[in-house]
């Protein structure tokens, strides 16, 4: 049994904020190590001197203190499309379960209240518990309650540690947050350190043999895992060599950016645009870069503070000149975002009877984001490619967009 319930006075200080991105053909065409204190968490053997003259250290401290209300909450895992039939006041984290009190989740279709809502499950939860604590007669409804997941990702593990353990859980928000974003957008930041702990965090969850068994052996040692895992590097650094590998294959243009604009404004936001794509060009012989680089190399832009991709085409040279494609939103984009934009899901169905053969919509098993890709190579460049799926999108909006 774990306590849980605050009374928050704490305040989050920033120091030594690291530069934003420049602008480039591309947002992020540097590279930037995160750090704890002023030392490099990772720094691979060899990195491109563009990318390594954009690398600088960051340092978040945090300081906090906590009135705690004694109470109790424990983690129960419901499995997908079963529902909680317990007794007891229910929260659920991340996933949807039936029967639960309160979402705390960012999936479609959430029922998390207005006032709670933000991009990650984690970054609710957190919300959730500052707001519980700075009201003036703090509600005991949820102090005792059984948190609920039907799925294990990072995401879920920080949200459901964070009920279960909130006057821990605000110390590690920032490393949590960044794990989370990691795991569930595949989202490679300024700091390495989000996509550090979301390795670890996954590679034990797969070892742990089942989704439930990962939660039993995972909760009790966030802590200590949160506190450790950057000082393991054997736990992760093959991984982190990898992604910074591919990244410098974009930092040295061998993997090329372009961005095509969406300029049309015919439609208005609420009947659906496609926005700009930012394109990845692979020469013959060189796999896609995997999500991560995608997100750093078109990070996501807030929604007050410029404009994002709202596509993704991924383009790998073929034999005669011929490319292969693979078309899709940014890793965010299935979930309900609140800062994050907004990036309509087209029916791709429709979009590929408009493209005809070779494309198919059969895309499931490339994860939830992608739209369609191409079965066999075709003779169109890729700003050819990109501009007919601009105007194709164009053409069946809003009738072309899915239901969620």
């Amino acid at each position: 049994m774990m306590r849980a319930g605050i009374v928050l006075l704490s305040t989050l200080l920033l120091v030594d904020a690291a530069a934003a991105f420049t602008s480039a053909p591309c947002s992020a065409l540097r590279k930037i190590t995160g750090s704890i204190g002023h030392t490099p968490l990772h720094t691979p053997s060899s990195i491109s001197p563009r990318c390594l003259a954009a690398r600088r250290p960051t340092r978040m401290a945090e300081t906090s203190a906590y009135e705690v209300v004694p109470c109790t909450r424990r983690f129960e895992f419901v499995p997908y499309g079963e529902k909680y039939s317990g007794g007891e006041k229910s929260i659920c984290v991340d996933g949807l379960v039936l029967g639960a009190d309160l979402d705390l989740s960012h999936w479609m279709n959430n029922k998390t209240p207005t006032e709670y809502k933000a991009d990650l499950s984690t970054e609710i939860v957190f919300k959730w518990l500052k707001i519980q604590a700075a009201a003036k007669y703090p509600s005991r409804e949820f102090l005792n309650a059984v948190v609920l997941n039907n799925h294990f990702d990072t995401d879920g593990l920080m949200s459901a540690w964070a009920l279960l353990e909130p006057e821990k859980a605000l110390d590690y928000e920032s490393a949590m947050v960044s794990a989370a974003g990691a795991g569930d957008f595949g989202e490679w930041g300024l700091s390495d350190r989000g996509m550090i702990l979301d390795i670890v965090f996954s590679k034990l969850g797969k070892q742990a043999g089942s989704d439930k068994a990962a939660y039993e052996e995972l909760l009790p040692k966030v802590e200590e895992l949160l506190k450790s895992i950057p000082k393991q590097p054997h736990l992760w650094k093959d991984e982190m060599d990898e992604l910074d590998e591919a990244f410098d294959l974009v930092c040295d243009d061998i993997v090329t950016v372009s961005r095509l604009a969406d300029k049309k404004t015919k439609f208005t936001h609420a009947q659906g645009e496609v926005g700009d794509i930012g394109i990845l060009s692979h020469p013959k012989g060189v796999k896609p870069v995997p999500g991560p680089v995608i997100s750093r190399t078109f990070s996501p832009v807030m929604k007050t503070q410029g404009k994002s991709v709202g596509r993704i085409l991924l383009a790998m040279e073929q034999d005669g000149g011929c490319w292969s494609y693979v078309y899709q939103r940014p890793g965010y984009a299935w979930a309900d975002t609140v800062t994050r934009p907004i990036c309509t899901k087209p029916n791709a169905a429709l979009l590929v009877e408009q493209l005809g053969a070779p494309w198919t919509a059969d895309v499931a098993s490339l994860g939830l984001t992608v739209i369609c890709k191409t079965l066999e190579p075709v003779s169109y460049s890729p700003d050819e490619m990109a501009d007919m799926l601009l105007t194709f999108e164009r053409g069946i909006l809003p009738r072309g967009l899915a239901s969620s």
